[in-house]
């Protein structure tokens, strides 16, 4: 497993060659990391992960995003729009912007998928599909820290796939400028402007014009036809990052610009996917491979029902609640850390769904703190898919929590095939 792969690997970093060449590689990797714009900083350490691991990986990201991608056909196909913002909790302010015939193909394939490496296996905990899912950034920071311990390492940025991916839909659509497009209130939380994104794209088309932009900086003239025709956008903000209920980027889509996702993609990062994947009634949409994949990879997972909520608030201890639609770390409640009592009021104080998964056992690994202690971080890893192309791991950790954020603290890194 991975914990018992990297513990030796990782405490033996800080004393080979030796402790200041260890605090030179951290410094040098938070160094990178704000360069590129980043609040947050480097886990101080790299991982390994084998390479019939990462394949495996892989492949059941490509064969989760597969199924995902029936079922939501599936209830495009029998369902009316007013059910699935029903189903979805979808914001009315949201829900007006989406484009419900052509939801199920709707935009390019962007994603991360969040991996809990438990003692018994690996685990898909979230699918998070978005133009702008974070922290790519990790394998140029870890892959610096390597270097500058002397133990270089090989891999691909996850940056890399999806400038490939742009550059081939210019190419197709004749696009000609790709635009970063950011808002303020997103800019304002130090998330960078995906430089590795737009370095990668410089190297691959150079005939490419790049520009980032918010909504406040972004060129009028822009949105008239003849330019809108050759933009291709790349969104870094989610709905609620805006401060004008996602009006702009709706102005910019309308005025012929392509957008690599609009808010539909955010329909495929509720939390209530996974339990659509464990629902027996949709299994026979899947093929065999998809089928195993969800039984192999995906923790028993449901949405929380009024009839259901005495067995689950029974069974607390061995379950983890996830609120609809949360980012950050917010909306998740570990069931062992709360009163059956409290527990129940927390999940029905409102009409929010609440999903009910299996909680992982997964053991922390002691990683090194910066006053020369170790400390036990709980991690996940991270798997990006673009288009076809995978690229990982990202491995995210904290000691400050079991529920891993980087917005709770703790920081980033990679897991390196060897």
């Amino acid at each position: 497993m991975f914990a018992e792969l990297n513990r030796a690997f990782v405490a033996d970093q800080r004393t080979t060659p030796g402790p200041r060449r260890h605090a030179l590689a951290v410094a040098a990797a938070d160094r990178l990391l704000a360069d590129l714009g980043m609040k947050y900083r480097t886990l101080p350490c790299h991982f390994r992960v084998d390479a019939p691991t990462h394949a495996e990986l892989a492949s059941a990201t490509r064969l989760l995003a597969d199924a995902q991608d029936k079922v939501l056909a599936h209830l495009c196909a029998t369902r009316s729009a007013e059910e699935l913002v029903a189903m979805f909790d979808v914001p009315p302010d949201m829900a007006q912007h989406l484009d419900w015939p052509t939801l199920p193909a709707s935009g390019l394939r962007m994603l991360r998928a969040d991996i809990v490496p438990g003692a018994d296996g690996y685990w898909f905990c979230e699918l998070n599909h978005f133009s702008g899912v974070g922290a790519g950034e990790g394998h140029h920071s870890a892959r610096t820290y390597a270097e500058i311990l002397g133990r270089p390492v090989a891999g691909v940025s996850p940056f890399r796939g999806l400038a490939l991916q742009y550059v081939a839909e210019c190419r197709r659509a004749g696009l000609t400028r790709v635009v970063v497009l950011d808002t303020t209130e997103h800019r304002r939380q130090e998330f960078g402007e995906h430089l590795m994104l737009q370095r990668y794209v410089r190297l691959l088309a150079p005939d490419i014009e790049l520009a980032y932009h918010t909504e406040l900086t972004y060129p009028e003239r822009w949105l008239k036809p003849d330019e809108a025709a050759r933009t291709l956008i790349h969104r870094l903000f989610t709905f609620q990052d805006t401060t004008d209920r996602g009006e702009f980027l709706v102005a910019v889509r309308d005025s012929g610009a392509t957008v690599a996702c609009m808010f539909e993609a955010e329909l495929k990062m509720h939390r209530r996917w996974l339990a659509l994947l464990c629902d027996p009634a949709h299994r026979h949409l899947l093929t065999g491979q998809e089928a195993a994949a969800v039984d192999r990879y995906v923790p028993h997972t449901a949405v929380l029902t009024p009839e259901g909520l005495d067995a689950a608030v029974g069974d607390k201890d061995r379950l983890v609640f996830k609120r609809s639609y949360s980012y950050g770390g917010e909306g998740v409640l570990l069931g062992d850390r709360h009163p059956p009592e409290q527990l129940r009021e927390l999940l029905t104080r409102d009409a929010t769904t609440w999903i009910a998964q299996r909680r992982i056992p997964a053991p922390p690994l002691d990683l090194p703190l910066t006053d020369g202690s170790t400390a036990p971080f709980h991690l996940v890893l991270g798997m990006y898919l673009y288009g076809d192309e995978t690229a990982g791991l990202l491995v995210r950790g904290t000691a400050a929590s079991a529920v891993v954020n980087l917005s709770r603290g703790g920081g980033m890194s990679w897991a390196f095939t060897e």
